[in-house]
């Protein structure tokens, strides 16, 4: 048979076969389970309901043929329809419950996006813990699923028999900027098992702040009821922000089971700035002051501190005449502010008085007060005398020079 006659055959059969068929299969998977009743005592019937859904919500299968011969009077389409999942059994496997009813056998097509529920019936074993029965489903030309349900045999040993961790703090009232602080942590174990492998772990929060201490710490073991205690030190600088900065802090542990759990607590720390102030300058004008004369005295007030200085008044206990008290205001951090008085000298000497400043924060009402002294001169009367005794001797010359050339 030559190959033409072959090539004409196999074509002719080609015509003859049905379309070729291109398949998108769909997948089933478990979406939902529930568990009744939720507290399950041993040797209890509990049901374990199950929620299949077909979620291949695209699957698809198109389906091309033609009708007629040739070129001329032939028609070509295409059909494409959803594609439905056919389960065909589905059993739930278990060692440690007893199945009272969990087998079904062709259970039927689900379309893409809908959902079948099955429900299995179940005696539960003699002794408490955690259990993980499988929902076994077979899924035609699509494989099969497996699906472990975790079920709670004794819910206190599922909830309340779990390590819990309590975590308190010993921390100071506040944190002044640019200061240094130590916080106690402790861990105590209020469960009811065993915690193995703790890993407890503290974030510094802000590039303001290093921890003088390790920032992670390993137990080996918590026992229910115990504690174990750490010391933790800190120093900040003063661009910290003022207000309550949190602290995570990260218990990670394993339990009986080795499973892997973590537990997460923020430790709040109440950063706040102190105003403080001082005298940063000094000016008398005039600065040669005289007995009787009128000055002016500024004094400026600096706010050295790492809050505001609010409400500052200063008042001067200097026994001159004027106006010896003067209000400020608030004063910001790293500046300034005049405290201005215009007196009267009414004291000859050095004069040695006093400057108070009182100024209020958050820690409450603070004064200052600060020693400081103005050199006040006498009254210089020697000219005076001086010209009231050249006018009466030149006064009795004349008189004198008078008398002599009178006739």
């Amino acid at each position: 048979m030559s190959f033409k006659i072959l090539l004409l055959i196999l074509m002719a059969v080609l015509l003859l076969m049905p379309a070729a068929i291109a398949d998108n299969n769909p997948t089933v998977m478990v979406t939902g389970y529930h568990i009744s009743p939720d507290v399950v005592m041993p040797s209890d019937p509990v049901s374990i309901t199950v929620t299949l859904t077909n979620t291949a919500q695209q699957a698809s299968r198109t389906a091309s043929s033609t009708t007629g011969s040739g070129s001329v009077g032939s028609l070509s389409e295409s059909l494409t329809t959803p594609v439905n999942a056919y389960i065909e059994s589905a059993t739930l496997k278990t060692k440690d419950f007893q199945v009272m009813s969990g087998w079904y056998e062709d259970i039927g097509e689900i379309g893409p996006g809908q959902s079948v529920n099955l429900t299995f019936f179940l005696t539960a074993p003699g002794a408490q813990g955690v259990y993980f029965p499988e929902v076994w489903i077979r899924i035609r030309n699509s494989g099969s699923v497996k699906y472990p349900v975790p079920v709670n045999v004794n819910s206190p040993y599922a909830l309340s028999n779990l390590p819990s961790f309590k975590i308190t703090r010993d921390i100071p009232d506040s944190v002044t900027p640019g200061s240094s602080f130590d916080m106690g942590v402790n861990i105590t174990n209020e469960g009811r098992t065993k915690a193995h492998y703790i890993n407890v772990i503290i974030e510094t929060p802000q590039r303001s702040i290093t921890s003088l201490t390790p920032d992670q710490y390993f137990i080996k073991e918590l026992a229910p009821g115990e504690s174990n205690h750490l010391n933790l030190s800190f120093t900040t600088d003063k661009d910290i922000p003022i207000g309550i900065l949190q602290f995570p802090l990260v218990v990670k542990y394993q339990t009986a089971d080795n499973t892997k759990s973590e537990q997460t607590a923020q430790i709040g720390i109440k950063i706040q700035g102190k105003g403080e102030v001082g005298v940063s300058k000094y000016q008398v004008s005039p600065q040669q002051i005289r007995l009787g004369d009128s000055l002016s005295l500024i004094i400026r007030i600096e706010n050295t501190g790492t809050d505001d200085a609010k409400s500052v008044r200063a008042d001067l206990d200097i026994p001159f005449q004027g106006i010896k008290e003067a209000f400020v205001g608030t004063i910001k951090p790293d500046n300034d502010a005049p405290a201005v008085f215009n007196l009267k000298a009414t004291q000859s000497g050095e004069i040695f008085y006093t400057l108070n400043v009182t100024y209020e924060d958050d820690f409450g009402k603070h004064v200052l007060s600060e020693p400081l002294s103005v050199s006040v001169q006498q009254t210089d009367g020697t000219a005076i005398w001086v010209l009231i005794v050249g006018v009466i001797i030149a006064g009795g010359a004349v008189l004198l020079y008078r008398r002599r050339i009178s006739p």
